[in-house]
């Protein structure tokens, strides 16, 4: 009984029902049916339970007409259905369409049916849109979008003014005049986007002349750690809590570049973010005298102290930002300095370097934030970035001939009702502001990656390559290539560029060379909307030779060590050479085998793959790499190596650089179909995106 009762699982998956424009995915759910009330006692003793099964549709695709109809539909009982309408609607519509549209649907209904539309669905879900994603009619300076809600709803309002149930045109009508007021009145306010005082000053690069002497470093002794991580907090907290969600979708953010005004409220996030990272490297590298290795040290110690006080308030993006800074290349390579910080704060370090690994695995990281849900927590946006980047590139947008694929919108959703919650939580901040704390952040000098890495080498040359010392990496920073923009990074940091900490390992920067990598990641896998797009697996390469000149990189050592400069020549992400195990600006270099069936050893050939390569772009170049440019690409199938009995494979119209997973090493093999899908089951594990 017990085992029947573990399959008898009360939600299931039945298949998908394909109508003229739409197609529903069947769920049947099994729910217990009320005893009756006037059965007798000793029926009402009988020790069984009934149950009944019940028929679920949910729309998974449809054409934009029968969204719409699906959305104003009285008998629709899809649960959440209006808000991930509203959530994502603009990756297929404009808002000045759909307005249109929903008022020509409803009036066709009412003309049909005169008794109905005091009920209008349309009422309800208009209100749903004036109280909770009042931001998508926001367009200034005329709010064109708002203003033709307003006209429709006041036209309504004219046709049906006699109607006094809740919500109807009428309030509906004054609702939306308040809010265009609430606007008008908010730009006079503040003139421009209304977030100037919450913006830091990205784009405030030290000049090259000037060095460092701008800016007080002496300051940071002078205040507490907790006062810089309330500053530091609030300020997050206040941009964070102005981010609009449909701002962070991936086709969205994807086109930020590209068109004007767009992602506002996330670029000034992440402005804030690098202008973090940025200030903790300035303080280290920028003194006013010549320190020395215990003085660097004791700023070492308290910024750790600092990102432990950011813990303690939940900020977790501030105390990204310090992690990261003091894992960049500039700053992790002195090794006098680290030698000079004291076990306490070293183990603190290590502590919460672990707390939030850098392979980029949001499961950890979703685990604390939900530790105290009351606790207003002002959360890492790169981590709901990149697994919406994924969501985007994985999953088409158009299905079964060019319907629109509102599943994919469905998943986006999970993430976006994440970001909502986690605003409503930060909101209950209250922490005072420190004016001397924010002036002396504002005024630290910001540094490129250049200079920052030459300072880092007047204050500690350079050691011999060859030392047998043996240092250990822990992890470097990364810029994530989907949040990246093109150019202009040779001196000013973009205002938009996120940095990312990702561990791995580069043995070579050179094509056919043999590549090394001994690093060893902790298993992680990504859950809910991102469990089918990347997974993190334990790996290895040792079926490749190591360089004798590359020492077997550590990742998880019980206290960071920094690396001999010679293997880091310059920052990571300072410059757009792309090199193994490790994306850096928007390309990364992989090793490609071809298995044909019989023993053809491990031969593997490094390419360059750039944020523009698809898959099938990438198996034409590993073919003629391997001097196999006769065959055709269509034959073979790309799969990333995950583990020994592991693989992830990428479809043929995926961009591999997003679909690939960065937690295992960037080892790809190439298939022949037949030989794939003659293979045995049982010898190797797939993960399809």
């Amino acid at each position: 009984m017990g085992k029947w009762e573990l399959t008898m699982n009360p939600v299931q998956e039945w298949g998908e029902e394909v109508e003229d424009g739409a197609v529903y995915g069947v769920t049947l759910r099994r729910e217990p049916v009320a005893s009756d009330p006037n059965a007798g006692v000793t029926d009402q003793c009988c020790a069984f339970v009934q149950y009944r099964t019940c028929k679920v549709r949910r729309l998974k695709a449809a054409t934009l007409d029968l969204l719409v109809n699906h959305l104003l539909d009285p008998s629709s009982s899809e649960q959440d259905y209006s808000r991930i309408f509203l959530s994502t609607y603009r990756t297929f519509t404009c808002t000045s369409a759909l307005i249109e549209l929903l008022f020509h649907r409803d009036g066709a209904v009412s003309d049909l049916d005169n008794s109905g539309f005091c009920s209008s669905p349309l009422l309800t879900f208009v209100q749903t849109w004036l109280d909770e994603f009042s931001e998508d009619l926001r367009d200034p300076p005329q709010h064109p979008a708002l203003r033709l809600l307003l006209d429709h709803l006041s036209i309504s309002a004219a046709v049906h003014g006699h109607v006094c149930s809740q919500p109807n045109y009428c309030s509906l009508a004054g609702r939306a005049e308040e809010l265009l007021r609430s606007f008008q009145t908010e730009a006079e306010r503040i003139p421009g986007s209304g977030s100037a005082d919450l913006e830091p000053h990205a784009d405030g690069s030290a000049d090259e002349d000037s060095g460092c002497e701008s800016s007080d470093q002496s300051g940071l002794m002078d205040f507490s750690a907790c006062a810089v991580a309330e500053q530091l907090t609030r300020t997050d907290a206040a941009l964070f809590v102005r981010v609009v969600p449909y701002q962070c979708l991936g086709c969205v953010w994807s086109q930020r570049d590209k068109k004007e005004n767009m992602s506002s409220t996330i670029r000034a996030t992440v402005a804030q973010f690098n202008a973090v990272t940025n200030r903790v490297i300035a303080s280290l590298l920028c003194q006013p005298a010549d320190p020395g290795p215990a003085q660097r040290a004791r700023l070492i110690e308290k910024w750790v102290r600092v990102a432990q006080e950011c813990r303690r308030l939940k900020n977790f993006s501030s105390l990204r930002a310090i992690l990261s800074a003091l894992q960049s290349n500039a700053v992790y390579r002195m090794r006098k300095t680290w030698a000079s910080v004291s076990r306490d704060s070293l183990a603190t370090f290590d502590h919460l370097c672990e707390t939030f690994p850098d392979e980029n695995c949001v499961l950890t990281e979703r685990e604390l934030l939900l530790e105290s849900p009351s606790g207003g927590p002002v959360p890492y946006l790169g981590t709901y970035l990149t697994v919406l980047t994924m969501l985007d590139t994985a999953l088409p947008d158009a299905v079964q001939g060019g319907l629109i694929n509102f599943e994919k919108r469905r998943r986006e959703f999970e993430v976006l009702s994440q970001i909502r919650v986690l605003q409503a939580s930060c909101s209950r901040y209250s922490l005072a502001h420190r004016p001397r704390v924010a002036a002396w952040l504002q005024g630290q000098a910001l540094l490129t990656d250049q200079e920052s890495y030459e300072l880092s080498k007047q204050l500690e040359p350079p050691v011999d390559s060859c030392s047998p010392s043996g240092w250990k990496h822990r992890s470097l920073t990364k810029k994530l290539s989907s949040l990246l923009t093109a150019g202009d990074g040779a001196k000013k940091v973009p205002a938009d560029q996120i940095s990312v900490s990702s561990s791995g390992s580069s043995g070579s920067e050179m094509e056919d060379v043999p590549l090394s990598s001994a690093c060893s990641i902790r298993p992680q896998s990504f859950h809910s909307s991102c469990s089918n797009v990347s997974s993190c697996a334990s790996s290895s390469s040792s079926d490749s030779p190591l360089d004798p000149c590359s020492p077997a990189w550590s990742c998880g050592g019980a206290r960071p060590k920094p690396v001999p400069a010679s293997h880091h020549k310059r920052s990571v992400s300072m410059t757009a050479l792309p090199v193994y195990n490790r994306q850096v600006a928007d390309s990364c270099v992989v090793r490609v085998n071809v298995d044909l069936g019989h023993n053809n050893g491990n031969m593997y050939k490094s390419i360059v793959l750039t944020s523009q390569d698809k898959a099938a772009q990438v198996i034409q170049r590993s073919l003629e790499k391997h001097h196999l440019e006769h065959m055709q690409w269509e034959e073979f199938s790309l799969a990333q190596v995950i583990s020994p009995d592991r693989e992830l494979l990428i479809p043929e119209k995926a961009n591999v650089f997003y679909a690939m997973s960065t937690a295992a090493n960037f080892d790809f093999v190439l298939r022949h179909k037949k030989l794939r899908a003659a293979s045995s089951p049982g010898r190797r594990s797939t993960q399809q995106l």
